[in-house]
C-alpha cells in the first residue's frame, strides 16, 4: 500500500497541473529545462512555481542571483523557491497552492523528495542528451516513475525529451532513433546546446527574458507549447 504522505501530497497538489522534471543521471539539464518551461509557460499568462527538490540547490541558487538584480524587467508570474525543498516541507504544505503550473526539478531518482513528487505529478518528462550512456541510464528513472504511479493509483504521462542537443550534427537524430527501445513516446521539440542559455543563467533571467527572440527561446516557447498539448491529451 502506498505511503499515506505520499497519498496526502496527491490530494495536495492535484488542482495544479504538476510537472516533474526527473532523470537519475546529472548533467543532462534537468534545472535549466525546469526554469525555462516556467517561463514559457508564465509568458502565456500562467502562473507558475518551480520547486527545487535537488539538495544541489541549482535552481535556489539562481533564484537568489535573480533577487538581488534590479533591472532589467523580470516576469512576475514565475515564482521560484529559494531554497531546496526537503520532503518534510513538501508533504507539510497544508493548502493548494495557487498556482496554474508546478514544475519540480528533480535530484537523483532515489531522492525522497523526487519519489514523492512523481507519484503527484500528472506530467513527467525525463531529458536524455544524444549519448547512449543517458539513453541507457534513464531506464532506472523510467522503472521508478511506472511504479510509484502504478503504487499511487494515479496516471502520470511518461516523455522523453532531447537536450542539450548539439547543433549541426546528428547526434540527436541518432538519438532519437536509440530511444525508440525505451518504448515511451519522445517529445518533438529539442533542447539545443546554446550561449544564450549560459549567459542568461549568469545574469539571472531566464532565457526569455534575457534573449526572447533566440533560437533558444524559440525552442522553450515550443516545448511549453507541447507540454499543455501532452496535459490537455492526459
Amino acid at each position: 500500500m502506498l505511503d499515506r504522505k505520499f497519498l496526502l501530497v496527491y490530494h495536495i497538489l492535484n488542482m495544479s497541473q504538476i510537472i516533474t522534471i526527473a532523470n537519475q543521471k546529472g548533467g543532462v539539464g534537468k534545472s535549466t529545462i525546469a526554469l525555462n518551461l516556467g517561463a514559457a509557460l508564465a509568458r502565456d499568462k500562467h502562473s507558475v512555481f518551480v520547486i527545487d527538490a535537488d539538495p544541489q540547490g541549482t535552481l535556489s541558487m539562481w533564484a537568489k542571483v535573480r533577487a538581488r538584480q534590479t533591472s532589467p524587467k523580470k516576469d512576475t508570474s514565475i515564482t521560484i523557491t529559494e531554497k531546496p525543498w526537503s520532503p518534510e516541507e513538501i508533504l507539510k504544505l497544508t493548502q493548494p497552492p495557487d498556482y496554474d503550473f508546478i514544475i519540480i526539478d528533480c535530484g537523483p531518482a532515489n531522492n525522497k523528495a523526487t519519489k514523492a513528487t512523481l507519484v503527484v505529478s500528472k506530467l513527467a518528462l525525463i531529458p536524455i542528451s544524444p549519448s547512449p550512456l543517458d539513453i541507457n541510464s534513464a531506464r532506472a528513472t523510467i522503472e521508478l516513475i511506472q511504479e510509484g504511479a502504478k503504487r499511487g493509483a494515479t496516471k502520470v504521462k511518461v516523455f522523453l525529451l532531447i537536450s542539450k542537443r548539439i547543433v549541426g550534427t546528428n547526434l540527436a537524430k541518432e538519438a532519437r532513433q536509440a530511444c525508440q527501445m525505451l518504448k515511451l513516446p519522445i517529445l518533438k521539440t529539442e533542447i539545443s546546446q546554446r550561449i544564450a542559455l549560459c549567459e542568461s543563467a549568469i545574469t539571472g533571467q531566464s532565457v526569455l527574458e534575457y534573449a526572447p527572440n533566440s533560437l533558444a527561446a524559440e525552442e522553450f516557447i515550443a516545448l511549453g507549447k507541447e507540454v499543455k498539448r501532452c496535459l490537455k491529451q492526459s
